[in-house]
């Protein structure tokens, strides 16, 4: 059994985090070259989102 509300709290977390590195990446400073910004932060988030996408619609 899937926890949906954990689902939904980590992507919400990932993606806000990922929405941040984004912004601040391109505004201020690069601080984390661009490969290492992608798998670390980008990548986990629309994972998760993706995730979050298929259990939601699960019935169960």
């Amino acid at each position: 059994m899937v926890d949906k509300e954990s689902w939904r709290l980590t992507t919400l977390l990932l993606v806000v985090l990922s929405l941040i590195v984004f912004l601040v990446q391109r505004t201020s400073w690069a601080v984390f070259d661009t490969v290492f910004e992608v798998c670390i932060f980008h990548i986990p988030a629309l994972f998760g989102a993706a995730l979050n996408v298929k259990f939601s619609g699960d019935s169960a």
